[in-house]
């Protein structure tokens, strides 16, 4: 089965990890290419991260990595109230498909609706994919925002950061933990990465991470799978589990063989082929509900 990773980090001095060095084991974008070729990964798309100054220029290191590598779809880290006045221009000249924005609480969310509420017009004409990192606290108060940008592919990373445990929640608690990010499940441009399933096991190397399947199962159910999208969280995910282990998330046992080519590729190579042949159109940026 062809893949397609929709959530992965790529830093020019690597992720320093838990053990201060990235878990890769040397040079990022050279690790990534072996697995690649192990696991059939086809395409990418690589989430930017600058928001602490040992970051600084991950944008223009994924600038140069997507000039040199076709398979590479970036997305330009934005601050929460946005980017400075022409850099989305610029970015989009560099070839990056579209920007990721985290938001950790109320706060940060309410500065990137204020931001999109003057933006949404420049977001949609490109056609750009948002991947959001947002708590459910920060995700409450992105209803509007959202719905004002119907032309735009938006990937809430990690299934929308419900915490972790020990043990799984039953089913009502996983729903109300959730319940901002379900509420947005009728917005037929919104998904969700499954990726990140460590951070929802205490321990975090508790493989295969059985406190998550609640949480993959109602996603699941409320967005169906032609909106959920697997992510490996390349190289943070290494700390705590192999890349093989990503691979086999829990709660997707059940899916159809078609379904499940949907979720592991083919369903983040439809939003990039969209993203890559908008030209300005925005009807051809939406995904299928």
């Amino acid at each position: 089965m062809d893949r397609a990773d929709a959530h992965l980090h790529l830093f020019a001095d690597g992720y320093p990890g838990r053990y201060g060095r990235s878990p890769a084991g040397g040079q990022e974008i050279a690790a990534y290419q072996d697995i690649r070729r192990v696991h059939g990964i086809d395409r990418a798309l690589v989430v930017g991260y600058e928001g602490e100054s040992r970051f600084a220029g991950n944008n223009d290191y994924l600038a140069g990595l997507a000039a040199r590598h076709p398979w590479i779809a970036p997305v330009a880290y934005v601050p929460p109230g946005g980017p400075a006045d022409g850099q989305l221009a610029r970015w989009w000249a560099a070839g990056f498909v579209g920007l990721a924005v985290y938001l950790t609480d109320a706060e940060a969310a309410d500065r990137f609706t204020d931001w999109v509420a003057g933006s949404a017009g420049d977001l949609i004409t490109a056609g750009a994919v948002l991947s959001l990192n947002a708590t459910p606290a920060a995700t409450r108060r992105l209803g509007t925002a959202l719905a004002a940008l119907d032309g735009c592919p938006v990937l809430f990373s990690h299934l929308g950061l419900p915490g972790s445990r020990a043990t799984p929640p039953d089913p009502q608690q996983a729903a109300e933990t959730l319940t901002p990010l379900l509420d947005l499940a009728p917005l037929p441009h919104v998904g969700v990465k499954i990726s990140g399933l460590y951070a929802v096991s205490e321990p975090p190397h508790a493989w295969p991470h059985t406190a998550a399947r609640p949480f993959v199962e109602l996603l699941l159910e409320r967005f169906g799978s032609r909106r959920l999208y697997w992510g490996s969280d390349f190289p943070p995910s290494l700390d705590h589990v192999s890349f093989a282990q990503t691979l086999e998330p829990v709660g997707l046992d059940d899916l159809s063989p078609t379904e499940r080519a949907d979720v592991f590729g083919a369903n983040l190579r439809r939003v990039l082929d969209r993203a890559t042949a908008t030209g300005g159109d925005v009807s051809a940026a939406e995904p299928s509900s």
